[in-house]
């Protein structure tokens, strides 16, 4: 039986076909629409990897976003034909490598993290919040790379203002408003999702004993001082004399 050595360097470009970079930030490619505000977490390993959706929070409020229009190149085009075939949708990107104008997409994030936060504290939330408190590798989808038709992608740059918005049971929506009047409201999977980045939580102990989020941090970057990734972190690196 033949044996296989697996070497650092085929390790990293086992994911390194599973990530890409959008406007100097990381992003890991997906095949499923995601939305926007979802908790999940990855499954599988390496190049088997997918997402997995495991909580809807319920926003009450709308959550502001960003919206963004970026460049293909030819790494960004293949995850997108990729998720295009899965999600079985008819929208095409004209990419023509030698001209020098390429077509482009979508960067969707969250802007108003606060009100993430405010959310996630509330009792409607309570789920969630100790899901995650639980499920340390658990993550929130904060931001998406996606193509839309011409118009809804023309449509979504040109808006004043857009927020995520629940709809339904379990499911979101974008929706623009212009003049504090709404405009449209357009459905995630109108679009070819092909790229997301992830947000984790950094907890505190208060001075109740009870562990609470207190800020959403990229899945690469540390929380900020005396917060933690690990819940149990924070309640051991907590001074119980000062209370």
């Amino acid at each position: 039986m033949k044996k296989y050595i697996i070497t650092p360097l085929i390790v990293v470009g086992l994911f390194s076909c599973k990530t890409m970079t959008v406007q100097q930030e990381l992003q890991t490619q997906t095949t499923q629409n995601l939305q926007l505000g979802t908790v999940g977490e990855l499954k599988g390993v390496l190049v088997l990897q997918d997402y997995n959706h495991t909580a809807f929070p319920n926003y009450q409020a709308p959550i502001k976003l960003n919206v963004s229009r970026v460049p293909f190149n030819k790494v960004k085009l293949k995850a997108f034909e990729k998720a295009k075939f899965a999600q079985n949708k008819n929208i095409t990107v004209n990419y023509i490598d030698s001209v020098k104008t390429k077509p482009t997409f979508l960067k969707i994030e969250i802007a108003d993290r606060v009100a993430i936060l405010n959310s996630f504290s509330g009792d409607e939330n309570k789920d969630v919040s100790r899901f995650l408190q639980y499920k340390t590798k658990a993550h929130l989808i904060s931001t998406i790379s996606v193509v839309f038709s011409s118009d809804t992608a023309a449509h979504l740059s040109n808006a004043q203002e857009i927020f995520l918005e629940q709809t339904g049971v379990k499911n979101y929506v974008l929706k623009t408003y212009q003049n504090n009047e709404q405009q449209q409201s357009i459905h995630f999977n109108e679009g070819v999702v092909f790229g997301y980045q992830a947000s984790k939580a950094c907890w505190k102990e208060n001075n109740k004993h009870q562990f609470e989020i207190v800020d959403l941090v990229e899945n690469n970057d540390q929380c900020p001082i005396k917060t933690y990734r690990v819940p149990k972190d924070a309640k051991k690196n907590l001074n119980y004399y000062k209370f």
